[in-house]
């Protein structure tokens, strides 16, 4: 199935309405942003929404959050119109969404939160299909480490893992991967720079860490 992407317009309200009908379906409602404020990400210059085409229709997304001077990237929000999922779109999508961000903004360490297979669950299958759709594609797993999603309600937050893609890096240093946490803690999530999840995600952390 041909496939192309590309970058979501800033003003382009047809193309965001054929994204957000995708979006609206593919997450629970709890994981969601609102409409505004993807309506807000889509004009920030910080974010770019890549959309995937096939018959001039849009099939899927990847939201990328890239800013403007830290050494990273984080893969937001991606997901695949639920009736074509099965056939590939996913992998063509991340790869040539990864090959424009690296090409328009540089070659960074690209973040990927996923939900832990390591730890039982009843979605236990999908979770390691998840894991295994990214390490194809050649993201590593830091190790030794656990990843606290920084949600701001008192539920309990699901084991997680964060996978690094990067074509070289094999190795991260605790003082890299510190700063990484407090800018997604702060900038992506709304917490503060001092919440006591960061201390305790480095408290067991060595001063290097591999990427496997």
């Amino acid at each position: 199935m041909a496939l192309h992407v590309k970058a979501l317009g800033q003003n382009n309200l047809e193309e965001f309405d054929g994204f957000y009908a995708i979006y609206s379906t593919s997450f629970p409602l709890s994981e969601q942003k609102s409409r505004d404020a993807l309506l807000a990400m889509q004009h920030a210059s910080f974010y770019t929404i890549y959309l995937a085409y096939h018959d001039e229709k849009i099939v899927g997304f990847c939201i990328m959050y890239h800013p403007h001077n830290d050494d990273f990237f984080l893969l937001e929000y991606m997901a695949v119109d639920e009736r074509l999922r099965g056939m590939g779109l996913g992998s063509t999508l991340l790869k040539s969404s990864i090959e424009q961000l690296f090409k328009t903004h540089g070659t960074r360490a690209l973040l990927i939160e996923i939900d832990s297979p390591e730890k039982s669950s009843n979605e236990q299958e999908i979770r390691e299909k998840r894991e295994l759709f990214y390490r194809r594609l050649g993201a590593l797993k830091i190790d030794p480490f656990d990843y606290i999603l920084a949600l701001k309600s008192s539920e309990e937050a699901p084991p997680m893992e964060l996978l690094v893609y990067h074509p070289r890096m094999r190795e991260v240093s605790k003082e890299t991967l510190h700063t990484w946490l407090e800018k997604l803690y702060v900038n992506v999530y709304g917490c503060a720079k001092t919440d006591s999840r960061i201390a305790q995600m480095l408290e067991l952390v060595p001063p290097m860490l591999n990427l496997i």
